[in-house]
C-alpha cells in the first residue's frame, strides 16, 4: 500500500483508530449532519454507507449552513445520540463543545480549534493532519479516511466525486492523489484522457452550452455555439466528438480558454452514470434544487432517483445559464463583482473567474451575503480569499473559508467601502 503523506502518520493512525472505536462502540442512534453540495453529499454518503455496513442505527440531516440556531435545535434531541458532522463543524467547534455534543467532526475547512480531541469531540480535519483542505483533500476524502479503517476501500471513488465537486481535481494533489491511486489500484476506478464535452450524454452544442467547467462567457448562447461548430464543420446535434473533431474544436476554443481546461482526465466508476464529472454535476444540481434525498438515492444506484437527478441537472443548468447571461460584471483594479440572486452567487462567481477573483453579492435583509472565488493560478500568485474575507468583521458581519473560495456577510450600507478595501488587499496579495 502506498504511504500516506502526512506530518505525523502515527498520530493520524491513533486519531482514526479512536474514531473507529467510537463508532464501533456506539449502540444508540448516530446522527449524520452534512452539507448540501456535492462534497457534503458524498461525504455524508460515505459515512452513511459505513454505518449501514456496520449495522448501526443512523439518521441523516442535510443542511445549507451549520448555524448556531441549527446546533441549538439539534442539542435538544436525545443526549445519548452520537453526532457525525461532515463537511462542516470545524468552524463551529466551540459551539458544538459548549452545547455538550458527543460528536465526531470530519471536515476540511480551517478549524477554530486545532485540537484533535476536546470535550466529548474527536476531530479529523485536513489542517490538523498537515494537509491543505483547499486543494489536497475535501470532506469526502476525510470521510473516506475513516471508512478505509473499516476496510471499505470501494468507497474511494465517491471521495473522488466529492473532490471534483469542490474543484480539487486540477490536478489531484496530496491525499486526493493518494485516494485516487488507491481506487485505481483496487480497480474501483479507471482514468482516460478525453474532451470535457464527452463527459455527458448530450448533443455537442448542448454539452458546450451547459458546460460550467469551463464556462466560456463568449459562448453563452446556442446561436453562438452553433455558429462556431458550423465554422469547423462539426454536426451540433451529434453526441460527443471524435479525436479529430476534438482537436479541431480545441484549436478554435483556445481563443477563449486554455487547452488543459478542455482536455481532461475522465474518471469512470462502477455506477449507472459511470462518469465522475457527470455524477458530480448531477449531485450538485440536486443539492442546489433541494433534492438532497434524491442525491443520496443516486449514490445508492436507485434508477428512479437517477432519472429525477438527470432531469434536475437539465433544469438547473438551464436556469443557471440564463442567470449567467443576466449577470453584469463590474470591475475594479484587481477584482470583479456582481449583485446576484440568493443561493447561486457562489457557483456563478466560481464560473466567472478568469484573470481576477470574482465576488458575488446577494441581498439578505439588511445584509449582503458574499461569495468570493478565485482559481489555482491566482492562488499561486498570492491570492488568499480566506484572509481577505476576514475584514467582513469591520463591516458588520463575518467571513472566512479557503484561499481559493471564501464567503461571509456584510451590512449593505458598507458595500462600497468593503469593495475598495477588498480590491486593495487583493492587489497587495498579487504583488507579493
Amino acid at each position: 500500500m502506498e504511504m500516506l503523506h502526512l506530518n505525523d502518520v502515527s498520530k493520524f493512525n491513533e486519531l482514526t483508530a479512536q474514531i473507529k472505536d467510537k463508532i464501533e462502540k456506539k449502540e444508540g442512534l448516530i446522527r449524520i449532519i452534512t452539507h448540501h453540495d456535492t462534497d457534503g453529499l458524498t461525504a455524508g454518503f460515505i459515512i452513511l454507507k459505513t454505518l449501514y455496513r456496520l449495522n448501526k442505527t443512523f439518521q441523516m440531516t442535510i443542511l445549507e449552513q451549520l448555524t448556531k440556531e441549527n446546533l441549538e435545535k439539534l442539542s435538544l434531541e436525545n443526549k445519548d445520540n452520537l453526532y457525525i458532522f461532515c463537511d462542516m463543524g470545524s468552524g463551529q467547534s466551540d459551539i458544538i463543545e459548549n452545547l455538550g455534543f458527543d460528536a465526531i467532526i470530519l471536515d476540511h475547512h480551517p478549524p477554530t480549534n486545532f485540537e484533535a480531541k476536546f470535550g466529548k469531540i474527536l476531530q479529523l480535519n485536513a489542517h490538523i493532519i498537515g494537509s491543505n483542505g483547499s486543494k489536497e483533500i475535501s470532506a469526502s476524502g476525510i470521510c473516506y479516511l475513516v471508512a478505509r479503517t473499516f476496510g471499505y476501500y470501494d468507497l474511494a471513488p465517491i471521495a473522488i466525486i466529492g473532490a471534483i465537486g469542490d474543484m480539487q481535481h486540477k490536478p489531484f494533489l496530496g491525499l486526493n492523489k493518494y485516494i485516487l491511486n488507491e481506487a485505481r489500484k483496487n480497480r474501483y476506478l479507471s482514468v482516460i484522457k478525453d474532451s470535457v464535452y464527452n463527459c455527458y450524454n448530450l448533443p455537442i452544442s448542448k454539452a458546450i452550452y451547459y458546460s460550467t467547467q469551463p464556462y466560456i462567457r463568449e459562448l453563452n448562447t446556442l446561436d453562438a455555439i452553433n455558429l462556431l461548430l458550423d465554422k469547423i464543420e462539426i454536426n451540433s446535434k451529434k453526441n460527443g466528438t471524435t479525436v479529430e473533431e476534438s482537436e479541431k474544436m480545441f484549436s478554435e476554443l483556445q481563443n477563449y480558454v486554455k487547452i488543459e481546461e478542455l482536455c481532461i482526465d475522465k474518471y469512470n466508476i462502477n455506477h449507472n452514470l459511470k462518469d465522475g464529472f457527470y455524477i458530480s454535476e448531477v449531485l450538485n444540481s440536486c443539492g442546489r434544487m433541494e433534492l438532497t434525498s434524491t442525491a443520496i438515492g443516486i449514490l445508492l444506484g436507485d434508477e428512479e432517483c437517477i432519472k429525477q437527478g438527470e432531469n434536475a441537472y437539465i433544469t438547473y443548468k438551464e436556469e443557471l445559464v440564463l442567470e449567467l447571461q443576466k449577470i453584469k460584471i463590474l470591475t475594479l483594479e484587481n477584482i470583479e463583482y456582481f449583485i446576484g440572486d440568493k443561493g447561486k452567487t457562489g457557483i456563478m462567481a466560481s464560473l466567472m473567474v478568469k484573470n481576477k477573483p470574482v465576488f458575488g453579492f446577494s441581498e439578505n435583509g439588511e445584509y449582503y451575503k458574499v461569495s468570493s472565488r478565485g482559481n489555482s493560478e491566482l492562488v499561486r500568485c498570492g491570492l488568499n480569499l480566506s484572509e481577505v474575507m476576514k475584514i467582513s468583521k469591520k463591516y458588520g458581519g463575518d467571513g472566512g473559508g479557503h484561499d481559493i473560495a471564501s464567503g461571509g456577510i456584510i451590512q449593505k450600507a458598507y458595500l462600497t467601502e468593503f469593495l475598495n478595501e477588498v480590491d486593495k488587499l487583493v492587489t497587495d496579495q498579487l504583488k507579493k
